[in-house]
């Protein structure tokens, strides 16, 4: 059996293949089969094609891709294409209609910046709707109306767990997002501050500083 076709490349092609660190998808092809690249831990860089419409269940889980940029034709990221990927640091899914399958890009640790263009997957749980909406924070003024109420309120109604997520992870383009909106309660920035001071994050601090304005009151000095 030959790992692609004309126009795709078959299901279990690469999987757990070590060797590989770098790979382009040729142009023309224009479905990646379920489990593809599976557990390919040493692929970091992918390069997709402008033909590509189909990415199937878990092609890239537990890769080590660490970008993922694809283009406006593709119709469907399945269900688990890119979960438990440690080292995915950013996505651009740019098409407007692309559908995202379930746990698409859960398990990814080091996913902090990134754009989607359709906001949030039709269907997602929990874990999802946190990232998704960590991302919006990261480019807010690229959305559209829908998604960014959707943003807003999930924001208003669990902004101590955005927070905790903001700090964890030293995440400053999420917090430019949030910033720049103005969707932080005054009287909750004196006590982010505080923690951020405390993880040595400096960039936030500063951010925070900004955000909490001349009228957010006296929370003791803070070292830059």
């Amino acid at each position: 059996m030959t790992d692609s076709g004309d126009n795709i490349i078959k299901p279990g092609a690469y999987a757990q293949n070590d060797a590989l660190t770098e790979f382009v998808i040729p142009e023309g092809t224009e479905d990646i089969g379920e489990v593809a690249f599976f557990g390919c831990t040493n692929l970091k860089k992918v390069g997709f094609p402008q033909t590509l419409k189909f990415i199937r269940e878990e092609a890239f889980g537990e890769s080590g891709v660490e970008s993922v940029i694809l283009p406006e034709t593709l119709e469907l990221i399945g269900e688990k294409a890119f979960f438990s990927c440690p080292d995915l640091k950013y996505i651009e899914v740019p098409g407007e209609k692309t559908f995202i399958g379930l746990d698409a890009f859960v398990g990814c640790p080091k996913l902090l910046e990134g754009y989607v263009a359709v906001g949030y997957p039709q269907v997602c749980n929990p874990p999802e709707e946190l990232l998704f909406t960590l991302l919006w924070c990261t480019c807010p003024s690229k959305h559209g109306e829908k998604t960014s109420r959707h943003a807003r309120a999930f924001i208003s109604e669990n902004e101590a767990l955005i927070m905790e997520r903001i700090l964890k992870f030293n995440n400053t383009a999420a917090m430019s997002g949030l910033v720049s909106e103005k969707l932080l309660r005054q009287e909750n920035i004196g006590k982010y501050i505080e923690e951020a001071n405390l993880r040595k994050e400096t960039e936030i601090v500063a951010m925070l500083l900004s955000a909490r304005g001349k009228d957010g009151g006296d929370t003791g000095e803070f070292e830059l």
